[in-house]
């Protein structure tokens, strides 16, 4: 007896069709995760990974409330129709209040001055926040859903439907995806949770017959939902906890943009503007002279009086501090072009009158920067990239560290744009413990990007200020003169810095400035620090080795998982460049990966047919890892919608053969459960986001790959040992 069900031989199995309202529960419940998915990540950037970063954990975490939730389905008996039935039921009465749950207990437990804080002290809050609000706030929801879909999957396979399920599955998450993508630019972490909710609702109206759900449930539950919801729109309770943390602090102004919380706060003779919880933009009001503003340095090199500089490129300008400064600093009239990507930063700066002035006086253009500077030819005497946010849209404070404008590639591209005898200024913030190494890749870049030493000078400035467990942060500016001597600035603030060999060049597939691993070090110190944790992670790494070293079939489905995962991790670096903006890129690249593995689902019996698939799998796989970057290298100043179709084909590639090894193996594996199966391959994805960014910032784009390849060949291995 396997899962409480009798396994039929597969050539056996009935082949009756799944019932249409089946496939649509499971398609409207997929989608609808997804979106949950997508705002509970966004809001849990904002609430907790600010220092530290969590980004790894979080992505982790659902997927092991999805394999804890799958592998309780082993005690489900029978088709689980009574269980799908409960849980379509109270679904969409979850969504809101766990969100409104998380919230709380984030801004409960989380520091609220986190750069404030002592390492210890601060990762200890930040961890417990963690976890509760996984136990107590959103986990529920995707506990659920690993019931839900072990459930699903394991009737797929008794009733010889299980491609068709799966491949439902992907391409209604694909969809999902795709969807949540769009909606992150129009709406908050909130209002997606409430299309979710919206959605999750439509699916119990959709199936309460097939179901069997009383209609008097139905609509007391619609009336339930839709008063939740109203009272969110009218009360904005859940808006009202996420600004707990500012209580008495001044704030003025907040805004959920497609990147980030922005959050504004004044005081007579101060504004600050807040990014996810950290202070990003500080303002001295009527101070003219900028003589404590690291932004202020690049601008003491325009010349004065002379009417040699016309016009001045700002790349980063934020809420506008670059502009203000040289309109106050330079007295002569001059064009500027100020690229932003976050349209989010220009409305922030809208609302505050006396700095929209400075603002509105610069030709603003919201693009991503790298792609201004790849798709134009127009020149500029002046080129600036700006103070950058330090919080990079891909992750948080450069720990993993990757912006792709300042890799050899993008930092030749904005020495193209800049006249002869003109400037180029880049402006850093790096770790004070670091300055050797950062120095070393910061001149071996610029030496990549054909920029010899002689025509560069370097300066940091003598204060620092302290950043978190990492230490202290301090800034350094490179100066570049195309033509003549290198330029130069006379300030007491500033020490000079000598450019020195042996650095490892910042590249597109290595685009990590800053010495990543101290990410690394700081939590193993952590956890070395904490005997409970040594003991927990040894018990579980312990008995997850002796799972995988006594279970082939469980083996198989971890590295299923893992590699799976890591594949997925690569696709979103990839697009993360290719396409720019990296709310966007996340959501096509998802939604094209899971739309491609759903094809290869549907077709997986076909492909399980012929032996020989099991090897082809790592080559095509290989084929995608080693194809994409030099791809991407030839379609980046391509048109936005040909890069991005492009993409989408070539994903294709591993997409497919990705998506049919799941099914495969649950056929093969015919004699394990499903849920236990379904777990293992969870507990493998959820590994892989934090070996992606180990291996991706220690190594580079190229042990990703290895892993990627390796993980397939011996799944492909076991595979076809076991249809010998």
């Amino acid at each position: 007896m396997v899962d409480g069900q009798q396994v039929v031989a597969q050539d056996t199995i009935a082949r009756a069709p799944a019932p249409r309202v089946y496939l649509i529960i499971l398609s409207l419940l997929a989608a609808s995760f997804m979106v949950f998915q997508i705002a509970i990540l966004r809001e849990l950037r904002f609430q907790l990974n600010t220092v530290f970063t969590l980004a790894p954990f979080l992505f982790s975490s659902v997927l092991i409330l999805i394999g804890l939730g799958s592998l309780s389905a082993r005690r489900i008996k029978g088709s689980g129709h009574r269980v799908l039935r409960w849980c379509v039921t109270i679904l969409p009465l979850l969504p809101l209040p766990l969100l409104a749950a998380t919230v709380l207990i984030a801004t409960v437990f989380s520091p609220l001055q986190p750069l404030a804080v002592s390492g210890d002290r601060y990762l200890n809050s930040v961890i417990v926040s963690f976890l509760l609000v996984a136990v107590f706030g959103y986990g529920a929801v995707f506990f659920l859903q690993g019931l839900i879909f072990a459930l699903y999957f394991r009737e797929g396979r008794q009733t010889g439907i299980l491609s068709k399920v799966y491949a439902t599955d992907l391409l209604a998450s694909g969809a999902g995806a795709l969807a949540g993508g769009i909606l992150v630019f129009v709406l908050t972490p909130t209002q997606m949770v409430m299309v979710a909710s919206l959605m999750l609702l439509l699916n119990v109206w959709l199936s309460f017959r097939y179901l069997e759900i009383p209609i008097v449930i139905v609509v007391a539950e619609t009336i339930m939902l839709l008063g939740l919801v109203t009272t969110e729109q009218l009360v904005g309770m859940t808006a009202k906890a996420e600004s707990l943390r500012w209580r008495d602090a001044g704030l003025v102004y907040s805004t959920w943009s497609p990147y980030r919380r922005i959050d504004v706060v004044e005081s007579a003779d101060s504004l600050v503007v807040f990014t996810d919880g950290l202070p990003f933009h500080a303002y001295q009001k009527g101070a003219g002279a900028h003589t404590d503003d690291p932004r202020a340095i690049p601008v003491m090199l325009i010349p004065r009086d002379t009417g040699e500089t016309r016009n001045i490129l700002i790349i980063g300008a934020g809420t506008g501090s670059d502009v203000r400064i040289v309109r106050d600093l330079y007295p002569n009239e001059l064009d500027i072009a100020a690229v932003e990507i976050d349209k989010g930063f220009i409305e922030t700066a809208r609302t505050i009158e006396w700095l929209w002035e400075y603002y509105r006086t610069a030709e603003i253009i919201v693009q991503e920067g790298r792609y201004y500077l790849e798709g134009g030819e127009e020149q500029f005497d002046v080129v600036i990239y700006a103070y950058v946010d330090p919080q990079s849209a891909i992750s948080k404070i450069g720990l993993p560290d990757a912006n792709f404008l300042y890799t050899d590639a993008g930092i030749r591209s904005a020495y193209g744009r800049v006249k002869d005898g003109g400037i180029l200024a880049i402006t850093r913030v790096f770790l004070v413990q670091q300055e050797d190494e950062f120095v070393k890749r910061l001149c071996a870049t610029l030496t990549a990007a054909g920029i010899a030493w002689t025509q560069t000078s370097l300066y940091r400035h003598r204060d620092s200020v302290r950043w978190g467990q990492y230490g202290n942060l301090a800034t350094v500016h490179a100066f570049v003169s195309k033509g003549g001597d290198p330029p130069t600035v006379e300030d007491t603030r500033l020490r000079t810095l000598q450019c020195t060999e042996g650095g490892r060049v910042t590249t597109d597939l290595f685009p990590f400035s800053m010495v990543t691993t101290v990410w690394f070090d700081s939590l193993a110190d952590y956890i070395r620090g904490q005997p409970i944790a040594i003991v927990l992670l040894l018990v579980l790494g312990a008995a997850l080795a002796r799972r995988l070293g006594t279970s082939v079939g469980h083996l198989n489905f971890f590295l299923l998982g893992f590699g799976s995962f890591l594949v997925e991790s690569l696709v979103l670096f990839n697009s993360f460049l290719l396409i720019g903006n990296p709310t966007l890129s996340a959501a096509l690249a998802v939604g094209f990966f899971l739309v491609w593995n759903s094809v290869g689902s549907r077709y997986s019996e076909h492909m399980q047919r012929a032996r020989k698939f099991y090897a082809l799998t790592p080559v095509l796989v290989l084929i995608y890892t080693a194809s994409a970057p030099l791809l991407t290298v030839q379609m980046i100043a391509m048109p936005m919608w040909l890069r991005t179709l492009i993409f989408a084909v070539h994903l294709s590639v591993a997409g497919i053969v990705v998506g049919a090894m799941f099914p495969i193996s649950l056929r093969i594996f015919r004699g394990e459960r499903v849920a236990s199966m379904f777990f293992i391959d969870l507990i493998g994805c959820a590994i892989a986001p934090l070996a992606f960014w180990l291996a991706l910032s220690a190594y580079g784009v190229s042990l990703v790959a290895a892993l990627c390849v390796a993980s397939y060949v011996v799944v492909g291995g076991i595979l076809w040992q076991r249809t010998r």
